[in-house]
């Protein structure tokens, strides 16, 4: 029986009035996330900043400045407040003030709050800094420039506004990439004869028809005109201009993949290369450095900064690339991406992280667009731009996740990103050590394509299309991912459980292809129900 599809109009007003409930939503309940700042002025020419964290409301914020700037000339009568104020969102330099980065000047760690001592003559400022922490009591520790310094213990959740802010962000972001995949599908004429996969162009192709491979574009458009669009929600903590980094930072990711997609002449090592200078430009505007694995010596190591700064850019460009390693079957990345990107999303809100909680929704409501006509028919890839550019997101947002909460494990995104990064590593050494090729060269031995090659034959049903077929790859690859992603998202914060499941998921992983190679195929993966 024919079923007939709704309109496109009554989508659109379905939509619409999904996208007006949270706005009204935020604008009818204020969020009175609010920042006590003060500045001091001393009589040894040295200007003290203190930067307080979240208070609930202007009021209590205003309390803190009245009894901090109390307690100050009480105890230094010649001492002058030159600024008193609340900060209703945080720049990317004030956040940092609050991270764990080393700073610049010297600086001391309060119970709930960040004192920074400037001054043109750095030997008094440490001094300075070195003497509260002598006057006070233990809880005042003094740390010079370009020292490591702690965090809180405890981070607050994030608020209800910035949850529905990003409810916003995410149905703007599905919405603008599902209407982008619409033009590219239906009017393909002007970008067919650079950007449709050709059938059976190498081993690791399996669709049947010529196929756009745009859905990057679809996504990047989505995610460019959500960070245009949400200035009124900076006072609910989220800061437009970090989400303008982080998208400026990953457009050599994007244009290197998407020059691939267009000429299929840029070579994988050129790729990899533009995606590491993203994180290097992405390490640059936000910070966003692998300080710590939580393992003896090496975070000894990776405290010198052009060491770190060289690790996350390898590790970074990795991960990328081993997305768009396993980009090869409809809808394998995109509801690959969508989990890490949950798991992700609920970390962020328990650590209080708004910036990386809305991009990771803004990000999942653009690749929910793209899924709508990718899974199950196929009918727009993600391309090379659009491999590179998500796997460089959830990379980044990894790195963002753990250098700016004390509290994550650096393991936890390892945990989510485990399938396509082991992935990658077993498919190098399978290569290289064991069939003495270049770790480079393609070919159709990966276990996503095992699984279309040698599991999926014995659970073929009579009518099953190419297509049908094709789709039924990603069912088994998001539940082996899973295995990672679970753990991950409940030992988030306990180095050791993640540690033993990595190492589980590994052997696993192993067993798992070994079994499949030697058409050794469990029962349960021979399935029909499947």
């Amino acid at each position: 029986m024919h079923v007939r599809r709704p309109p496109l109009t009554a989508f659109i007003v379905i939509f619409a009035v999904a996208l007006l409930v949270p706005t009204i939503a935020i604008f009818g309940y204020e969020d009175g996330a609010q920042y006590p700042y003060l500045e001091v002025d001393t009589d040894n020419k040295i200007t003290t900043t203190f930067l307080f964290e979240q208070r609930n409301d202007e009021h209590s914020c205003r309390r803190v400045l009245h009894e901090m700037a109390r307690r100050i000339v009480s105890v230094c009568q010649s001492c002058e407040v030159i600024e008193s104020k609340c900060l209703g969102s945080l720049n990317p330099e004030q956040r940092r003030l609050l991270s764990a980065e080393p700073l610049d000047s010297p600086s001391a760690r309060l119970e709930n709050a960040i004192v920074v001592y400037k001054s043109l003559d750095s030997e008094a400022a440490l001094a300075g800094c070195k003497e509260s922490e002598r006057l006070s009591s233990s809880t005042l520790r003094c740390y010079g420039p370009a020292e490591q310094r702690p965090l809180r213990n405890s981070p607050e959740p994030i608020r209800l506004t910035a949850v529905l802010a990003s409810l916003w962000f995410g149905l703007v972001t599905l919405m603008v990439s599902w209407i982008a995949c619409l033009f590219i599908v239906r009017f393909p004429s002007p970008q067919t004869a650079w950007s449709m996969d050709d059938v059976a162009s190498g081993p690791q192709k399996f669709h049947q028809t010529p196929t756009p491979r745009m859905g990057g574009l679809a996504i990047l458009v989505s995610l460019l005109l959500v960070g245009i669009v949400p200035l009124p929600f900076n006072s609910h903590r989220f800061s437009g201009e970090e989400y303008g980094y982080l998208m400026l930072a990953g457009l050599p990711a994007f244009v290197a993949g998407l020059s691939e997609d267009a000429t299929k002449r840029v070579p994988v090592m050129i790729r990899l290369f533009a995606t590491i200078v993203a994180a290097v430009f992405c390490a640059w505007l936000l910070s966003a450095v692998i300080r710590r694995l939580d393992i003896p010596l090496v975070d000894d190591a990776l405290a010198w900064t052009p060491l770190a700064l060289a690790f996350t850019a390898i590790a970074v460009g990795g991960v990328a690339n081993a997305i768009n390693i396993i980009d090869g079957y409809n809808g394998l990345v995109g509801g690959y991406a969508i989990l890490v990107l949950i798991a992700m999303a609920a970390i962020s809100a328990q650590v209080g992280d708004v910036f990386i909680f809305c991009s990771a929704i803004a990000m999942l409501g653009a690749l929910a667009g793209f899924m709508l006509w990718n899974f199950p028919k196929g009918t727009i890839f993600l391309g090379d731009g659009g491999a590179y550019f998500v796997g460089f997101w959830l990379a980044e947002l990894s790195v963002l996740l753990v250098s700016r909460n004390q509290t994550v494990s650096p393991w936890f995104p390892l945990l989510l990103l485990l399938y396509p990064v082991f992935e990658t590593v077993f498919s190098m050494y399978r290569k290289k050590v064991l069939r003495g090729k270049s770790p480079g060269q393609p070919d159709g031995l990966h276990l996503h394509m095992l699984i279309y090659k040698r599991v999926l034959p014995l659970s073929y049903k009579e009518n099953d299309s190419p297509a049908h077929r094709n789709s039924r790859v990603s069912p088994y690859v998001w539940k082996l991912a899973l295995c990672s992603i679970v753990p991950g998202a409940v030992f988030w914060n306990n180095t050791i459980p993640l540690a033993f499941f990595a190492c589980t998921f590994c052997v696993f992983y192993v067993w798992f292809y070994r079994r499949i190679v030697r058409l050794d195929i469990p029962k349960w993966l021979s399935s029909k129900d499947i």
